[in-house]
């Protein structure tokens, strides 16, 4: 479990980063529709994070609420979703809020889609009257949102690494520029098969292959897996690096060992026992997923990758009786 903790946080930290930098060139370029897209994102983010019910103010409202974006009414939460982090911003918004809007509200929070918002030494108590506002608790960076996540058991971590994934799915690609498109095929191909293990697999041990079964297994076919190795032998090390990039670690290993038995039976099944046949089936379902994540999946590497698992871990074909 402690990998999988790292592995979900170090793609959430990638996400977060992309987030920032999407969001620092659309500000360059002048592009405001992000930023209304940002509080939507922020809504259904902080939702997750601290099991509020916000909602977009704007829209219930009206179009550009005075002074906040996202409100919660039961937990008396207000929220103010900006890229500008200046003191003046927050004394303005104060200004606004206070006296029009502290009655139904009891926090006011400000958060930036940077990772680390900019301390603030200002001194906002001529501003508040009363009302309970704390800079250094009340504005909120991405880095905020990374703590609490770090914090979740590894079962929430994953359901809040998919949302996460699923609001940012479009800067998977725009952003990837001058990345290996064949790396990044294969380590979606790998999370993909480990991801998805059924559970109460059976525990197969990789370090200490049991040869004289795995000839057995692969008697009728092993010239076709051997000769794939032998085709794409120059993708040997692209796939060592993909799969240190992702931390294939015991545990992912044996996911991917108990995913290939799994899907290997069912498409041997639907091939009518055709292992070549249910090998492309296989090669296709993988590419299929590393599309889905918007890469320019590339079916040698996949087909080089899908070879070497089946022969590390002695499932394919799998046996009869």
């Amino acid at each position: 479990m402690t990998f999988q903790r790292q592995d979900n946080l170090k793609a959430m930290k990638e996400w977060m980063v992309r987030l920032e930098a999407a969001i620092r060139v659309d500000g360059s370029l002048r592009h405001q529709d992000s930023l209304i897209e940002l509080e939507n994102f922020f809504r259904d983010i902080l939702n997750f994070v601290f099991e509020w019910r916000l909602e977009n103010a704007n829209l219930l409202f009206g179009k550009n609420n005075d002074s906040f974006d996202l409100s919660d009414s039961e937990k008396r939460v207000a929220v103010q979703v900006t890229v500008t982090t200046t003191p003046a911003k927050i004394r303005n918004t104060l200004n606004t809020f206070i006296g029009k809007h502290d009655s139904s509200y009891d926090r006011l929070l400000f958060i930036y889609p940077v990772i680390e918002c900019p301390k603030s030494q200002a001194d906002f108590s001529n501003d508040l009257k009363g009302f309970d506002f704390e800079p250094s608790r009340d504005r909120l960076g991405l880095s905020s949102i990374l703590e609490k996540a770090q914090d979740m058991d590894v079962r929430r971590q994953g359901e809040f690494l998919k949302l996460i994934a699923r609001e940012l799915h479009p800067l998977g690609a725009s952003l990837r520029l001058g990345v290996d498109k064949t790396m990044e095929t294969l380590i979606e191909a790998i999370r993909f098969m480990s991801e998805n293990a059924p559970l109460g697999s059976v525990q197969i041990d990789e370090q200490s292959p049991d040869i004289k079964q795995k000839r057995t297994r692969l008697a009728q076919h092993a010239e076709y897996l051997l000769g794939e190795l032998r085709t794409h032998q120059v993708l040997h090390a692209t796939i060592e690096q993909a799969r240190s990039a992702i931390g294939y670690d015991t545990v992912r290993a044996t996911k991917i060992q108990a995913w290939l038995k799994s899907r290997s039976n069912d498409a041997l099944q639907a091939c009518g026992g055709d292992a070549s046949l249910a090998f492309q089936t296989l090669s296709l379902t993988l590419l299929q997923a590393a599309h889905s994540h918007g890469t320019d999946a590339e079916a040698t590497a996949v087909r080089f990758l899908l070879a070497d698992e089946f022969v590390r871990c002695n499932v394919f074909p799998n046996p009869t009786g």
